[in-house]
């Protein structure tokens, strides 16, 4: 008996459907490869604290110590140095001797000189000797003459020869006034021989040894440097144009030296020179200031890394310089927002900051950018406080849109001001500042007690940086507001560089952003730096 088993009928796919299913597992594996791949992670936002305290604004500059009066000792006469009684680093006193040229020339000279005094005295006691006799002479001559026994002509000849007498006794007496003169000089040269300190001080320099021949007959030569008092020290500063119309005598100077990197001395500002001094085309006037030395650890000569304190701000809130600087991905700067623009696209008029006037516009877009960038480096602080203005008070809805129609209704008027003032800044700034008043008296009635309250703290401080003649600039820093950057408009004020003085809707303790967030997208043009290509309207800067 045989057994059977049912046939298998193998079952073959077509190439077409093997080639469909092998895509769609490629496409599936890479699904699930790009599902788990690993993600980079976001760039956090780096914040810092508002913090309340100082800010010291000052300018930066190198210099040199310097004693206050430093003395090149010299010599009087040439010779050879036969002592030197005194080294570096000695403490002398007026008067004392410091070396010694070799006396014996000078010594002779003054033997000589007073031996010339005797001969000459001699001289004087034959002149007399001289003249008795030529007056004895003369009378015995006259008596015989008036006897009538000796002719006129003798009695003349004896008269000449009594006045030769007397003019040969005083040229011997100016003989010797003469030597006794000369002798005086010799001595004085010979007390020069001794080079004596001209004041007290300490010797910082030392140029001779004994054997040395000083040759003092065209210039004299300098032996030693004496520093009068080194207990107190001058600092000699080199501080650039730019920074030296600040710097005021009185100013404390804070400096350190390479020697002491860990001290930092303080002096005040005594001096500021109008000499400027070049160097490569740069200008720089020179400032000196005095410091104590009690210790006696700063030497002259040493470099001094100092900072000239300009103004110190007590009990401010700061922020760092980074906080200033940052701004989100895809905003623009409130210093020139779309809002504040004129109808002429990017060129209408922009109101500049305290230290503004107003500035004509640009046709190009370079100029444009140039004008843009001066907006923000402080002449755009009131466009910032006004384009700001809703954030500021806290408007709701139904309010902004009134502030809208308001603001519209102001670039109108700002630009029919421009256009009327013909140029003259001071009209175009009290223009400027009747209408922005009217703004502000419109928008009065529409708020809230608290709001009127913000708002007339807003025009004292805009008030006030106008007055400080642009002491204060506008500027924006960034806090987090759920996870994503809020703009707060301030005000800025001094800065030392790490630090910058603000003021406004911030208190100490907030967490300002500095850094990280989405990277920026670098742009070709910026895209409101002024009247660019395709602008017919020129822009202006305006100061209000």
């Amino acid at each position: 008996m045989t057994s059977s088993s049912p046939t298998r009928r193998r079952v073959r796919l077509s190439r077409p459907v093997l080639i469909a299913l092998g895509v769609l597992a490629l496409v599936v594996a890479g699904l699930v490869a790009w599902q788990l791949r690993p993600k980079a992670p976001k760039d956090p936002y780096r914040t810092a604290a508002v913090e309340q305290g100082d800010i010291t604004k000052s300018v930066s500059a190198s210099g040199s110590l310097q004693a206050l009066i430093t003395v090149d000792v010299g010599s009087q006469i040439s010779g050879q140095i036969s002592k030197v009684l005194v080294d570096f680093n000695d403490q002398v006193h007026r008067g004392e001797v410091l070396a010694t040229i070799d006396p014996q020339t000078f010594e002779s000279r003054v033997a000589q000189g007073q031996a010339d005094i005797k001969a000459g005295e001699a001289a004087v006691a034959q002149a007399q000797a001289t003249l008795a006799n030529a007056k004895a002479d003369y009378q015995r001559k006259k008596a015989l003459v008036d006897k009538g026994w000796y002719s006129p002509s003798t009695l003349d000849r004896a008269t000449a020869t009594w006045r030769n007498a007397e003019a040969g006794l005083a040229a011997a007496r100016a003989r010797v006034v003469q030597s006794r003169a000369t002798l005086r000089s010799s001595q004085v040269d010979l007390s020069r021989t001794n080079i004596v300190a001209p004041i007290d001080g300490v010797i910082v320099d030392r140029k001779i040894q004994p054997g040395n021949t000083v040759a003092a007959s065209l210039q004299a030569p300098v032996l030693f440097t004496i520093a009068e008092d080194l207990s107190k020290l001058q600092v000699k500063i080199s501080v650039d144009e730019a920074d030296v119309g600040q710097v005021r005598e009185g100013q404390t100077v804070r400096f350190t030296v390479d020697a002491f990197p860990d001290d930092t001395y303080e002096g005040v500002v005594t001096q500021v020179r109008k000499q400027p001094t070049t160097d490569q085309n740069v200008v720089a006037y020179t400032v000196i200031a005095e410091a104590d030395n009690p210790q006696g650890k700063l030497l002259p000569g040493m470099t001094a890394n100092a900072d000239i304190v300009l103004e110190t701000r007590r009990g401010v809130l700061k922020v760092p310089v980074a906080a200033l600087r940052w701004t989100p991905n895809g905003t623009v700067s409130p210093t020139r927002t779309p809002s504040m623009m004129g109808p002429g696209g990017f060129g209408g008029p922009s109101f500049g900051g305290p230290g503004g006037g107003f500035r004509s516009g640009g046709q190009g877009q370079r100029q444009g950018q140039g004008q843009g960038q001066q907006g923000q480096n402080g002449q755009g602080g009131r466009a910032n406080a006004l384009a700001a203005l809703p954030d500021q008070l806290g408007l709701d809805a139904a309010q902004r849109k009134q502030w809208t129609a308001i603001e519209a209704d102001l670039r109108a008027k700002m630009m029919a001001a421009f256009a009327s003032a013909g140029g003259d800044r001071s009209q175009v700034r009290e223009q400027m500042r009747k209408v922005r008043e009217d703004a502000f008296a419109r928008l009065d009635p529409i708020l809230r007690p608290d709001q009127k309250q913000k708002l007339a703290a807003l025009r004292a401080q805009l008030a006030q940086g106008r007055n400080r003649g642009g002491a204060t600039r506008g500027g924006t820093v960034y806090v987090l507001r759920e996870g994503a950057p809020v703009a707060i408009p301030v005000q800025v004020g001094a800065t030392d560089g790490t630090n910058t003085e603000v003021s406004g809707p911030i208190k100490a303790g907030d967490q300002v952003i500095v850094g990280g967030g989405p990277k920026a997208k670098v742009k070709a043009n910026a895209p409101f730096g002024g009247g660019g290509q395709g602008s017919q309207g020129g822009s202006a800067r305006i100061r209000m």
